[in-house]
């Protein structure tokens, strides 16, 4: 080949090898740095991640360092239809490596109000899909703050996992609160099993003894505000959702700082004073009509509406014995210690007056429920009851053949009523020896 052939090629092959793509490469890192491709990858990224998670997303800006990691900066989380943030987050740095995924959030802000609804998105979005849920994740969130009507709650040192299995995935949850005394951080998990007939999911709580602000979560569980704005939860709690079935478990756990006027402000009767409930075993399926529940209640320094205490004694058996003073006054009646003791098994309850386990109280009768000054004032019964007769207790004056109303719907799950009338002591058939005969009764004609 002539030498000027040689050199023309070699010039085409460097030009097109060598200056083509270095120029290629050249411009395609300046088109990064152009505000235009950040803004759409920008965009492009919030898409996806609404898409996965069925949230609306919103990114104040991005970095890319390496193609496994990137930062997203001033993250707002909101709810889809209504538009209300969810959640802010100052930061999120997101890496891939050997198969596992890690996220550091830093300063997030949770809206509890939408919390239910972020539950329902992400339960059916991401732990019902196990493509989603393939490869280990590992996040952690410095000092998660959970926003509510009642105040803010500040979580530090939160960590989480979320670990796949043949036919489960566990997502667990330890963080501490800013304000506890104890160092053992709260335990939750979610386990979404897909092995049984149908899938299930079950949540476990575990607060390792810290006291949990009830009013945190009112705006996610309204059931909660009800116990008033001091109440206070520690202990264990199981809860299983499966299609149109659930069940809960709240075996060891107690309510301490119960307002007991915020759980009666709806009802007839009066019932005050400041409660706490402690419960050995509480297993609660409303689905299996089953309702299986031991513990105890104590209150002190409350008052008590005289048409509760004849309630209690017409449908319960309660012994009443007022004192001269109390008889010919009107008003409500106060009490020093209010105890009881309960055992519900399905359709039949025990109640059972606990006052002589608190201290000072010792010298009282076993069954003494309420005193005032050092008297026993209400006596319990050994009977055993029938859930009817402590719904009659709670329910509205006018509730004569079946005590259900907007008052004493929410026991419904917990007092179920039983499915045929239930046994007492009066003879239901009588005996046939002595009867001669009577008249007959003929067809007519």
């Amino acid at each position: 080949m002539h030498e000027r052939t040689q050199r023309t090629t070699a010039r085409l092959l460097f030009v097109f090898c060598c200056a083509v793509p270095t120029c290629f490469t050249c411009l395609c890192i300046l088109m990064t740095w152009t505000p235009w491709y950040h803004h759409r990858a920008l965009q492009r990224l919030e898409t996806e991640l609404s898409l996965t998670t069925g949230l609306t997303i919103e990114i104040e800006d991005f970095e890319k360092a390496t193609p496994s990691s990137y930062r997203l900066h001033g993250v707002t989380i909101r709810e889809p239809e209504t538009t209300h943030e969810i959640a802010r987050i100052r930061k999120i740095e997101h890496v891939t490596e050997g198969g596992e995924v890690t996220i550091l959030l830093q300063q997030p802000e949770i809206q509890a109000a939408e919390l239910k609804g972020v539950w329902q998105l992400l339960h059916q979005r991401f732990l019902c899909r196990p493509d989603l849920t393939a490869m280990p994740v590992r996040a952690s969130a410095n000092d998660l703050t959970l926003h509510s009507r009642t105040g803010a709650l500040t979580l530090k040192d939160m960590d989480a996992w979320i670990v796949p299995h043949e036919d489960a995935v566990e997502a667990t949850l330890a963080c501490l609160p800013a304000n506890s005394l104890y160092d053992t951080p709260i335990n939750i998990m979610v386990r979404r099993d897909r092995g049984g007939k149908r899938p299930a999911t079950r949540w476990s709580l575990d607060t390792r003894g810290t006291a949990l602000p009830c009013s945190a979560i009112a705006d996610f569980l309204p059931e909660m505000e009800k116990l008033g704005v001091n109440a206070e939860f520690s202990g264990t709690m199981t809860w299983q959702i499966e299609k149109n079935h659930w069940w809960i478990d709240l075996g060891g756990s107690r309510f301490t700082e119960i307002a007991l006027d915020r759980i009666f402000e709806r009802n007839s009767h009066r019932l005050s004073g400041t409660a706490t409930f402690e419960f050995d075993r509480c297993r609660i399926d409303p689905h299996s009509r089953r309702s299986d529940i031991s513990g105890s209640m104590i209150a002190k320094n409350g008052q008590m509406g005289r048409s509760l205490l004849m309630a209690a004694n017409q449908n319960c058996g309660f012994e009443i014995r007022l004192q001269d003073r109390l008889i010919d006054q009107y008003g409500d009646i106060p009490f020093d210690l209010l105890g009881l003791g309960f055992n519900v098994n399905n359709a039949q309850i025990n109640l059972t007056g606990t006052c002589r386990n608190e201290v000072g109280y010792e010298g009282f009768p076993a069954n003494v429920a309420l005193c005032l000054d050092g008297f026993p004032i209400v006596f319990s019964t050994p009977q055993t009851l029938d859930s009817l007769s402590v719904l009659n207790v709670v329910a509205p004056n006018y509730s004569v053949a079946v005590p259900m109303s907007d008052q004493t719907d929410w026991l419904m799950n917990i007092l179920i009523p039983p499915s045929r009338p239930m046994p007492t002591n009066q003879p239901r058939i009588r005996s046939a020896n002595n009867w001669h005969g009577g008249p007959t009764i003929s067809q007519p004609q």
